[in-house]
């Protein structure tokens, strides 16, 4: 059972920042406030494996994985190792390291359709990067987004995160189309084709909250068909779902073919970097345009990027997250008909959302993360859980078994208001 006394430290620890930091956590972590901020850990002290302990000791059964930046386990030995090694030898020189093109080799061996890489430190300057290089290479400015989709935090993003600060103008040259719409596809290309820079993408759609929906094959086909014809630029933005897929790009997994591809989140296995690759001919584009930041070419991210995509190639990790996420999504789905609870999984295996038929304002969801995380499992209940390699069969069967008593719990309580 949680109590507030469970959480003392977190909530002494909140007490301390928010004097300090505005609204007390900076960024998208700060989501216990709308779920139970009593009954939530706000501050986590470490990660292991397939687990995360906050500040007041606590273990848990993770399956937010950083976000999605774990993937082959917290504080995997085999990374981390080749971090602190680079760290050694000086972090942040005056120049590039030799890691730059090892990695930009790896990436370039790995990724379908890549012929060079280029860096940043996270998913926004990734997909800044591409659209910079999209216009450089196209000349034109005008680039088309799916409707609900997020692509970062920059200026041009303001249409999918609005908010005090944001102007109409940051977002000018941004046209929204909807999801799997032919018709709507069509629409786009015929009044803006010749003024298309790019159309960016997720390789599937996960709207913030809502349910995952995978894109439909001849949607894909009409895009990149729309794409060649208009001389527009496909842009797949696989931050979120990169390396969780398949290691060539979720691209590879879903059958299309973009121009540019940008990853960031699991590349490193949460050490912080972001990696845009692209076809042979828009080098020179990306050569010419300006993008740039003081720690971009750390060397000890690029180190820890380069030992994660090794370890993934030789442990086959996508396989091993897929198998443990249909494990996952068959457990919960067996749960939600012996407790008769309309429950949805969708989404890739190693990324499932979960919905509830008829939760539109996400009460029932809400009340499953906080006994969840009573029982010691941490989630988000808008947010889609993800899948690492870590975590095998006894973690998926432990968490199926206390996410059994927490659906019975939050069934009660929402029963008794």
């Amino acid at each position: 059972m949680s109590t507030p006394e469970r959480f003392a430290a977190s909530r002494q620890l909140l007490d301390r920042a928010q004097r300090v930091i505005p609204g007390g956590v900076w960024g998208h972590n700060k989501f216990p406030a709308v779920i139970d901020p009593q009954r939530y850990p706000w501050f986590a002290e470490r990660g292991e494996g397939a687990r995360l302990r906050d500040v007041d000791g606590t273990w848990y059964l993770d399956f937010m994985c950083g976000y999605g930046t774990m993937v082959n386990g917290y504080a995997r030995p085999e990374v981390d190792e080749a971090v602190v090694e680079q760290v050694r030898l000086g972090e942040c020189l005056s120049q590039a390291t030799a890691r730059s093109v090892e990695l930009a080799e790896l990436l370039v061996d790995t990724v379908a359709g890549a012929a060079w890489a280029a860096w940043g430190k996270s998913g926004s300057d990734a997909t800044w990067i591409a659209l910079l290089t999209a216009r450089a290479h196209t000349g034109r400015t005008l680039v088309a987004c799916v409707d609900g989709a997020y692509h970062g935090s920059h200026g041009w993003c303001a249409w999918c995160n609005p908010g005090p600060g944001r102007q109409p103008s940051d977002s000018h040259d941004v046209v929204t189309l909807r999801w799997n719409d032919l018709d709507d596809l069509d629409r786009v290309f015929a009044e803006q084709g010749d003024r298309l820079a790019a159309v960016v993408i997720t390789p599937f759609h996960h709207p913030i909250p809502g349910a995952a929906v995978l894109p439909d094959p001849a949607w894909l086909r009409a895009l990149r068909t729309h794409c060649d014809r208009a001389g527009t630029l496909l842009v797949s933005d696989d931050v979120r779902a990169g390396f969780h897929l398949d290691l060539r790009g979720s691209h590879t997994h879903f059958g299309y073919r973009p121009d540019l591809v940008c990853f960031s989140k699991a590349l490193a296995n949460g050490w912080p970097i972001a990696a845009v690759t692209g076809s042979e001919a828009l080098r020179e584009a990306a050569g010419t345009v300006f993008a740039a930041g003081t720690f971009w070419n750390s060397g000890s991210a690029m180190a820890g990027a380069i030992a994660n995509l090794r370890l993934m190639r030789q442990e086959d990790s996508v396989g091993r997250m897929r198998s443990g996420g249909e494990k996952l999504r068959a457990g919960l789905h067996a749960l939600g008909e012996l407790h008769g609870v309309p429950l949805r999984v969708t989404g890739p295996a190693a990324m499932p959302h979960l919905t509830v038929d008829g939760d539109e304002e996400h009460r029932w969801m809400r009340a499953f993360a906080v006994q969840l995380v009573a029982e010691g499992c941490f989630v988000h209940p808008t947010h889609n859980w993800f899948v690492s390699a870590a975590h095998d069969d006894g973690i998926i069967e432990d968490f199926l078994d206390r996410a059994g008593r927490a659906m019975v719990r939050a069934q009660e309580e929402l029963v008794g208001r």
